[in-house]
């Protein structure tokens, strides 16, 4: 279908180039012994059942183009989608692209994925320019820190995912009142290491002792598990269980690096406060719109303008 509106939208545009015209001077598309299928005809039909979502794909592929040209990696990821969805497939590849993609051939649909890739770009590019020196310089001063090396001793709260509330309440307080248990032990001389290793309930580093990789704010973790252990001293560890979506922890911290140089850490600031604004709602249509405004498109069709618009919400 996209390919037909592309054929549809170059009939509208382009005068002349020799095709055959109607009685009524139109161009045509099919014509009969008596009468035809104009190109404005089937444009009109073809638009008010695709325009916009259409329109959009055309024109950011168009625009993509022009900011960004093929590259290994794009090639890579490419191809790699596509062997994934024929191994995922397999018998049904060609059926299933044609009901959730619309398209008939694996051509077009590399070059949805390849919009889809090229879309995710212009992303984390805008993304990117829309972060100033003051948020730079914010993050820099508030939430940059160095390294932090630790390791943690995790007590889950044991209860089934279809548990009541009081079932619910009952193990979280026996998870809390487990990890003050941990704590005492510590206080009373036992080793953090072993107990990590009797104890912990995070499966992943237990067998080390609890030890963990080096992190910072800019990771994945827990608000309340970082907080924590950004506070915390060097040689210390948690004087009360830490609360985290995932139980009761208990921190060591072993060290701390020095906190970098803004200008060593300043693209990986930008990086981090571009993710967050990427993860707000609505951005990326405002991203794609951004890109729009720079080549400052305008869409000449009323009826197209006005389901653009809504799509939009303008």
């Amino acid at each position: 279908m996209k390919k037909l509106l592309i054929i549809m939208f170059s009939l509208i545009l382009v005068c002349g180039c020799g095709t055959s015209h109607l009685k009524d001077g139109k161009e045509s598309v099919v014509k009969f012994d008596e009468g035809g299928i104009s190109a404005e005809d089937l444009y009109e039909k073809l638009k008010n059942k695709y325009g916009a979502n259409e329109i959009v794909d055309l024109i950011d592929t168009e625009l993509l183009s022009r900011e960004y040209k093929e590259t290994n990696d794009e090639k890579t990821y490419i191809t790699q989608m596509i062997l994934g969805m024929k191994e995922q497939y397999k018998d049904d590849f060609d059926s299933t692209i044609k009901s959730y993609y619309n398209v008939d051939n694996e051509d077009d649909l590399k070059e949805i994925i390849r919009l889809s890739y090229r879309r995710n770009l212009w992303l984390e590019d805008y993304s990117k320019k829309q972060v100033n020196d003051t948020q730079i310089n914010d993050y820099y001063e508030n939430s940059l820190i160095g390294d932090i090396e630790a390791s943690h001793i995790l007590i889950e709260p044991k209860v089934s995912s279809n548990a009541s509330d009081d079932e619910k309440k009952k193990a979280e307080d026996e998870a809390l009142e487990k990890a003050k248990s941990v704590i005492d032990r510590l206080n009373n001389g036992e080793k953090f290491e072993d107990l990590a290793k009797e104890l912990s309930d995070d499966t992943y580093n237990k067998d080390d002792g609890g030890k963990l990789d080096k992190f910072n704010e800019r990771t994945n973790f827990d608000k309340n598990f970082l907080d924590a252990a950004i506070k915390l001293e060097v040689g210390k560890y948690s004087s009360t269980p830490v609360k985290s979506q995932y139980g009761y922890h208990i921190i060591y911290k072993t060290s701390q690096d020095e906190k970098p140089k803004l200008e060593d850490a300043k693209e990986d600031i930008i990086s981090a406060i571009a993710k967050d604004l990427i993860s707000q709602d609505g951005f990326m249509a405002k991203s794609l719109l951004g890109l729009r405004e720079k080549y400052g498109i305008k869409i000449t069709d009323s009826d197209i303008e006005k389901a653009y618009n809504s799509l939009y919400g303008l």
